[in-house]
């Protein structure tokens, strides 16, 4: 079963990149996407999702204004506050509205993915029981798992920036066709070494593709094409 998602968040493009990371793990799609508290509202009326991926600043009000209100609502929607804000009251008050999980900016897939598949198994025990014992509470609240003890190994490797990444895959996901490090390098600014670096990490990934070209005079030039 698919769990439905809404994606909110007041920059048009973090949407685009979220939307592109939901698409990419299993059991998950994307009926809409807002980047007004106002429009939030309305989707969540009409699409009746069953997550919020929710920012927390916008220029028309609060997320965690809008996590109260759901709350008081009674509505049953999952939410995971996905903001740039670090201020510790955030995440208080998003505990206390009872968020699922709580993601800093600039999101990195390893911990986005990890995040899904930790909420699709927690639908999926719901989903197995009938009734409860004191064993099947705890592994419901206590969430610790051998694949969150293994957070560590999730982060990006040395010389991969998360906003350059970011950038880097926005890119990847506009363009249909294949490119290569030099295009991709002026594309966002940077040199065709450091283009080829995040592209290659991305190759090892899975995320991408890659040809050779031989048609050229010189060295044959590799051409990357998006793997999802």
């Amino acid at each position: 079963m698919m769990t439905r998602v809404l994606i909110a968040d007041d920059d048009p493009r973090i949407t685009e990149i979220h939307q592109h990371y939901v698409n990419k793990v299993e059991g998950f799609e994307v009926i809409g996407l807002s980047n007004t508290i106002e429009d939030t509202e309305m989707q969540i009326r009409v699409m009746e999702p069953q997550l919020l991926l929710l920012d927390i600043y916008f220029p028309d009000g609060s997320g965690i204004d809008l996590l109260k209100q759901v709350r008081q609502q009674s509505k049953a929607l999952d939410i995971i506050p996905i903001t740039a804000g670090k201020e510790v009251r955030l995440l208080q008050e998003a505990m206390r509205g009872g968020v699922f999980d709580y993601i800093l900016k600039p999101v990195v897939f390893p911990r986005f993915e990890q995040t899904l598949k930790r909420y699709r198994n927690h639908r999926l025990k719901f989903q197995s029981l009938e009734s409860l014992e004191q064993s099947d509470i705890d592994r419901i609240i206590h969430k610790e798992s051998p694949e969150a003890s293994r957070q560590a190994e999730l982060q990006l490797p040395k010389g991969i920036d998360p906003v350059t990444l970011d950038k880097i895959i926005l890119e990847m996901n506009r363009e249909k066709g294949g490119f290569t490090s030099e295009e991709m390098a002026e594309r966002v600014g940077a040199s065709r070494t450091t283009a080829r670096r995040y592209l290659e990490y991305l190759v090892s990934r899975g995320s991408l593709e890659v040809d050779v070209s031989y048609g050229g005079v010189g060295r044959p030039e590799r051409i990357y094409r998006g793997n999802s």
